[in-house]
């Protein structure tokens, strides 16, 4: 039947009833599209509405899929598809046309390409690969084996949850091409129901090993674009990457904003890219990943003989002044760290020498007896200040104090092993309420000299009475 835009129609191959939509002029280079798994040919019409001015386009919807005949025997093997193929090309008179697949079609289109290479002019795969990520296509699985019928609009509400880069009217008009009406008035897939059934007895894909399956793409000699989705979560980036570099003739566009159904995800961005490789085709400027780097090898060689001698003496002299000036350079730098060096180190030394001769030159005796001063001075301070030590006391957890004074001691312990260190700074912070913090790291540091009067006093600080250490404490805060 006709419709706007293109046409709908059927055409017995072999021994299966095939249905295709088609678009373009019939003079037109022919690109030939094979959908995914669970959809249909109508999975490429914003693709077709873009490229019809240029190509006759034709999308095939596969055995078991779209309104296409399902398989009596339950046969959809990769063989099966690829002998589908064939037959359709046969019977619309086909003779070289680009192939281009998604998904499910694109590993028919590599199974075809292989064993019919004459007939594929260039060869488009969309977001399909060697290898598959076991996550993208649990999800697919899931999504195609949920309830076997609904409402129209619940269709297209599940639709819209698992692929939300879409809007719900494009996912309805794509639903009405994907689904049709059974007897009770609801909606159902229009593929064959047994894919969901894990008890049919279908025969599905093919039997060949990983190892056997890059084979495969790598036995592919035509000219060949994939296309990867870059939110997929079926073809991953790195079996991407290493597909093109494995092929012999592939080039790799990843498409902005796109998952797994990358024509219709991103329709302007996959149009570009494809229009764009079969340009470079048609012109002759296509090259592969794989092709690149002989061709550069191929550049030099086809350099003269003396011209490439004389780039290799210039080379060599290049490259030998940057020896040099690196190593000039590099040796500056030595000397320059060396120095520094030298100057840290005698500097460092001077300071170390610093807190030690601070040591010798404390006069223990001296700091005893401003200690007892201090402590005097103190007492005096709480007896004027007795009501407001009053209050203060109250606000004194006696608990944490004892806490904090041993702390202290277990910290004075360890710093007693940082003397030349510590001593310069603590002999220079004696000066008011700092003292009593001081003396004490001073007292554990001169103690082997005989400081026995700043052992009381540390004594006297932590240890004291209980009505001096909260009177000292109220005055501190």
């Amino acid at each position: 039947m006709t419709t706007a835009g293109y046409l709908e129609r059927d055409v017995q191959a072999g021994d299966v009833r095939l249905h295709y939509q088609e678009w373009g002029s019939e003079s037109a280079p022919v690109i030939l599209m094979l959908h995914g798994f669970g959809l249909s040919g109508h999975m490429f019409d914003e693709f077709a509405e873009r490229a019809q001015h240029r190509y006759r386009l034709i999308a095939l919807d596969q055995r078991g899929h779209g309104d296409s005949e399902w398989a009596k025997d339950g046969d959809y093997s990769r063989e099966a598809f690829v002998r589908d193929l064939e037959n359709f090309r046969e019977a619309l008179g086909l003779d070289r046309f680009v192939l281009m697949g998604h998904s499910m079609g694109g590993l028919n289109a590599v199974a075809y390409a292989a064993k019919h290479p004459d007939h594929v002019r260039a060869l488009i795969l969309v977001d399909v690969g060697p290898e598959a990520a076991r996550q993208g296509v649990d999800n697919i699985r899931r999504f195609v084996q949920g309830p076997d019928e609904l409402e129209f609009e619940e269709f297209v509400q599940l639709a819209h949850r698992f692929n939300p880069r879409r809007s719900i009217e494009n996912i309805r008009q794509r639903m009405r091409h994907r689904l049709r009406q059974t007897e009770s008035g609801k909606w159902t897939w229009k593929f064959d129901k047994r894919f969901r059934d894990p008890n049919a007895q279908l025969r599905i894909g093919s039997d060949l090993s990983n190892d056997q399956m890059w084979q495969l793409f790598r036995s592919i000699q035509v000219p060949t674009l994939l296309v990867r989705g870059a939110e997929s979560d079926v073809l991953t980036q790195d079996v991407a990457e290493r597909t093109v570099r494995e092929m012999p003739k592939a080039r790799l566009v990843v498409v902005p904003g796109a998952g797994h159904s990358v024509p219709g995800d991103n329709p302007d961005a996959f149009t570009e890219a494809v229009l764009t490789f079969l340009d470079d085709v048609e012109s002759g400027r296509f090259q592969g990943e794989a092709q690149q780097q002989p061709a550069l090898a191929e550049q030099a060689n086809a350099t003269p003989l003396a011209t490439r001698r004389r780039y290799r003496v210039l080379g060599a002299v290049v490259a030998g002044a940057a020896l040099l000036a690196v190593g000039g350079t590099a040796a500056v730098f030595t000397v320059r760290r060396l120095r520094r060096r030298r100057t840290r180190r005698e500097r460092l030394l001077a300071q170390a020498r610093r807190p030690l001769e601070a040591v010798q030159q404390l006069d223990a005796e001296r700091i005893g007896r401003r200690i007892e001063e201090l402590a005097d001075e103190l007492a005096e301070l709480g007896r004027r200040t007795a009501r407001e030590a009053q209050r203060r006391l109250q606000e004194v957890d006696a608990e944490r104090a004892r806490h904090l004074a041993a702390e202290l001691a277990r910290l004075v312990e360890e710093r007693s092993r940082e003397a030349p260190q510590r001593a310069r700074a603590l002999a220079e912070r004696v000066d008011g309420s700092r003292l009593r913090r001081s003396s004490q790291s001073v007292a554990r540091l001169t103690a082997r000299a005989g400081a026995a009067a700043g052992r009381r006093a540390l004594r006297s600080l932590v240890r004291g009475t209980a009505g001096s250490a909260r009177r000292a404490a109220a005055w501190r805060r």
